[in-house]
C-alpha cells in the first residue's frame, strides 16, 4: 500500500493528495510536520534526509517532492483523469509544474504566511502588497494560457491542473481585493466540480494564525 508522509493541510502535501484522490490509489497518511512535529526523528530523516514533507514509499520505493511525487503517480497508476501517454502532452504538463515552483510558489506561499501563519502584529502590510502584485503579475501568464482551453494543459484536466489548483483554492480564499482574471476564475470553478479538489484541496485554513493552527489540529484526520 503507499505510504504518505506529511500532514493534510500542507502546501506541499496538498498536491500529492489532490494527485491520490484523482488517481483512487488505496493509501495510508502519516501526520508529521508543523503541529505534529516528527520531522527530525531517525525514523524520518531515514526517508528524508532534508527533514521535509511530503514523503511517500510506494513498494519500498521512497520519493520526496511534491511535484516529483505528482509525475510519478501520474505516470505510473495515470487513468482516463490523468491521461499522460503523449510526451509532448507530458511535457507541457511538465512545463507549468515547474513553473509553479520556481515562479508561481515564492510570492503565493510569502503572502500566505504573512497572511495567515504571522501574528497580526508581526505582519507586513507593504511586503503583503508585494508578494500579492508579484504573484498576480506571474497568474496573469497563466490566465492567459488558459484562454480557450479549459485546463493548463489543454482541454483536458493533466498534472499540470495539481500544484497550481492547490495554489488557485488558496488565493480565491484569502480575504484580499484580487486581480480581474476572468480565464482563471472560470478554470477555478470547474476545478472546485471536482470530488478529489473538494476533499484533498478546498482545506478550510482559517483568517490567521490562531484559527489556522486550530483547523490544522481538527482537519488532519
Amino acid at each position: 500500500m503507499l505510504e504518505i508522509w506529511g500532514r493534510k493541510n500542507s502546501s506541499n502535501v496538498i498536491p500529492v493528495m489532490w494527485a491520490v484522490g484523482e488517481l483512487g490509489l488505496e493509501h495510508t497518511r502519516y501526520n508529521v510536520g508543523g503541529s505534529f512535529g516528527g520531522l527530525d526523528t531517525a525514523d524520518f530523516r531515514a526517508k528524508n534526509p532534508k527533514g521535509l514533507i511530503p514523503v511517500i514509499n510506494d513498494d519500498e520505493f521512497i520519493l520526496t517532492e511534491s511535484n516529483a511525487i505528482v509525475r510519478y503517480l501520474c505516470t505510473l497508476y495515470g487513468n482516463e483523469l490523468l491521461p499522460l501517454k503523449d510526451a509532448r502532452a507530458y511535457a507541457i504538463a511538465d512545463q507549468w509544474m515547474e513553473w509553479y515552483k520556481t515562479t508561481a510558489y515564492g510570492p503565493y506561499i510569502g503572502l500566505f504566511k504573512m497572511l495567515i501563519r504571522t501574528p497580526v502584529e508581526k505582519q507586513d502590510s507593504a511586503e503583503a502588497s508585494r508578494y500579492q502584485n508579484t504573484l498576480e503579475s506571474h497568474l496573469k501568464l497563466l490566465d492567459s494560457q488558459l484562454c480557450g482551453q479549459n485546463y493548463v494543459g489543454g482541454n483536458d484536466f493533466s498534472m499540470a491542473d495539481i500544484p497550481l489548483g492547490s495554489l488557485a483554492y488558496r488565493y480565491f480564499n484569502l480575504e484580499i481585493e484580487r486581480a480581474d482574471l476572468p480565464n482563471l476564475a472560470a478554470w477555478y470553478v470547474r476545478l472546485c466540480e471536482r470530488p478529489a479538489f473538494q476533499e484533498h484541496a478546498m482545506i478550510p485554513f482559517g483568517r490567521n494564525l490562531e484559527e489556522w493552527n486550530e483547523l490544522e489540529k481538527n482537519t488532519n484526520h
